[in-house]
C-alpha cells in the first residue's frame, strides 16, 4: 500500500507545462537591439528601467516602467592609496541612495501583488542594475562614491542573485537584458564572450534562465544592418542555450523599429513555440 501511494503521488515530467521562452537573459553590445525585442514578447509588460539608454527603445510603446536612475554621482577624484579621501562627505549623493528606493519599491510589488497583471517583468539592464547595487553597498559600509573594495563584492553578488531567483520564480516571463565582455583562460588560450557580471555571477545567473541568447548587430558594409541572435553556444559564447525547439544557431531578428509589435522578431519564436 505505501509503494502505490508512492507512485500516486509522483509526479511526472510529461505533465510539466512550462511556458515557452519563461526566463529570458539576453546579452550583447549596445545597439544589437536587445531593449527592442522585448517589444515584440506577448502580454502586457512591465519594466524596471536602470539603463537611461533604454527609454529610447521604449518610447511611444504601451509598456509600464518605473526608473531608477542615479541623477548626481559623486564627482570628486578619489584615490586607489589606502587612508587617502575625497575632501568633504561622500555618502550624501543620489547615486547611494536608488539602490534603496529601488528595494522598496520591489518589496511592496511583491507583497501587494502588483505583478499579477503582468505577463512580462522586464529588467533593462543586469549591468546598470549591478552597478546600482553596488552603489547602496558602499553607502552601507561608509565608502558611498568611493572605489569598491574586496569585501563590498560579496554583498553585491548575494543581493543580485536573491533578485533574480525571486524574479524566476514568480510565475511570470521574466526578461532580462545585459552587456558581455571578452576573457582569455590562461592556461587553454582562449577567449570567451562572457556576461559582464561580477565574479562566479558570470557562471552562476545564466542557470537561472531558460534562454541566454546573444544579440547582435550586423551591418553588410553597404548600410543594411541585420538583427541577429545566437541560440546556440560556440567556442566564443559558450553560456549561449534555449528551450525552444527547432530554431537555428543564429536566427534573423530583424524587425521594423518604427513599429516593433508583438509576434515579430524574438517575440514571433516564443508565440509559435507556445503553439506547438
Amino acid at each position: 500500500c505505501l509503494v502505490l501511494r508512492m507512485e500516486t503521488m509522483m509526479a511526472n515530467a510529461k505533465d510539466v507545462d512550462i511556458p515557452a521562452g519563461k526566463a529570458i537573459l539576453i546579452l550583447g553590445d549596445t545597439g544589437s537591439g536587445k531593449t527592442t525585442q522585448l517589444l515584440t514578447l506577448p502580454g502586457k509588460k512591465f519594466v524596471y528601467v536602470f539603463d537611461p539608454n533604454a527609454l529610447s527603445s521604449l518610447q511611444g510603446h504601451d509598456v509600464d516602467y518605473e526608473t531608477f536612475l542615479p541623477d548626481r554621482l559623486q564627482l570628486k577624484l578619489v584615490s586607489l592609496k589606502a587612508g587617502v579621501n575625497p575632501s568633504g562627505p561622500v555618502q550624501k549623493n543620489k547615486g547611494v541612495e536608488v539602490y534603496k528606493e529601488w528595494e522598496n519599491h520591489f518589496e511592496k510589488a511583491l507583497s501587494s501583488g502588483f505583478f499579477d497583471s503582468y505577463d512580462t517583468i522586464g529588467l533593462d539592464s543586469g549591468t546598470t542594475f549591478l552597478d546600482m547595487i553596488m552603489d547602496g553597498v558602499l553607502a552601507i559600509n561608509g565608502r558611498g562614491g568611493m572605489w569598491p573594495q574586496q569585501d563590498d563584492y560579496g554583498p553585491q553578488m548575494l543581493a543580485f542573485t536573491q533578485v533574480m531567483r525571486t524574479l524566476t520564480s514568480l510565475g511570470k516571463r521574466v526578461y532580462v537584458t545585459g552587456h558581455t565582455e571578452y576573457i582569455k583562460d590562461e592556461i587553454i588560450n582562449r577567449v570567451f564572450n562572457v556576461p559582464m557580471m561580477t565574479g562566479r555571477l558570470k557562471k552562476k545567473i545564466p542557470l537561472l534562465f531558460s534562454e541566454v541568447l546573444h544579440a547582435e548587430a550586423v551591418n553588410d558594409g553597404k548600410g543594411t544592418v541585420k538583427y541577429m541572435i545566437q541560440t546556440k553556444p560556440d567556442r566564443l559564447n559558450p553560456t549561449i542555450r534555449t528551450s525552444l525547439k527547432g530554431l537555428d544557431p543564429f536566427i534573423d531578428v530583424t524587425i521594423d523599429f518604427n513599429k516593433p509589435i508583438e509576434g515579430q522578431g524574438l517575440g514571433g519564436f516564443i508565440l509559435r513555440a507556445t503553439k506547438k
